[in-house]
């Protein structure tokens, strides 16, 4: 078991769905060699996220949300019941989404002892390209310093999610 904290970015090379990847990129050039950190970044991983997962003590996963309803940038910390619940929902065509890695790894019982879920919501329209977009640029620089003022107090173990699970839906699903 280990007593790193993990941050895994979650996403794709595809316009704002890279917020993820942009998270670790950012904290990975502000936190150097930190030793009580790991920093992943992982390309739409599915089942693969589990191996991630097992052992750990504690993991923070970062996506992107779809909305319609809340506007690019917004940052979301769905509870994993929650996330069920919007998962079963919006489950993709292509792949196992961040819902099903989660409630196969709470079945077999490989979940963190703690798990945070951090999301930062996306429109529908910058798919193609590798920036991104303004507002979606403005809630990660947040969502950054959020968890480097965390680290600095030593605020890592103030939030544990127990219960089902669910999806950010990194490119397949909604949640809001």
């Amino acid at each position: 078991m280990s007593d790193k904290l993990k941050i895994i970015g979650i996403g794709s090379p595809n316009g704002d769905d890279r917020l993820g990847w942009t998270v670790i990129e950012r904290l990975s050039e502000r936190l150097g060699e930190r030793k009580d950190v790991e920093l992943i970044a992982l390309d739409r991983p599915g089942v693969g996220l589990i191996d991630y997962l097992a052992g750990e003590t504690e993991c923070w996963l970062v996506d992107a949300v779809k909305s319609e309803r809340k506007a690019p940038g917004c940052y979301l910390q769905p509870g994993l019941d929650q996330l069920l619940q919007a998962g079963s929902a919006t489950t993709g065509s292509h792949g196992v989404g961040l819902a099903e890695a989660l409630n196969l790894a709470g079945t077999l019982g490989l979940l963190p002892q703690r798990l945070e879920l951090h999301g930062i919501t996306i429109g529908t329209t910058n798919i193609v390209g590798q920036d991104l977009s303004l507002a979606v640029n403005t809630g990660v620089n947040r969502l950054v310093e959020r968890f480097l003022e965390r680290l600095e107090k030593n605020l890592v173990h103030t939030a544990t999610f127990n219960g089902g699970v669910g999806s950010l839906g990194s490119s397949s699903g909604s949640s809001d």
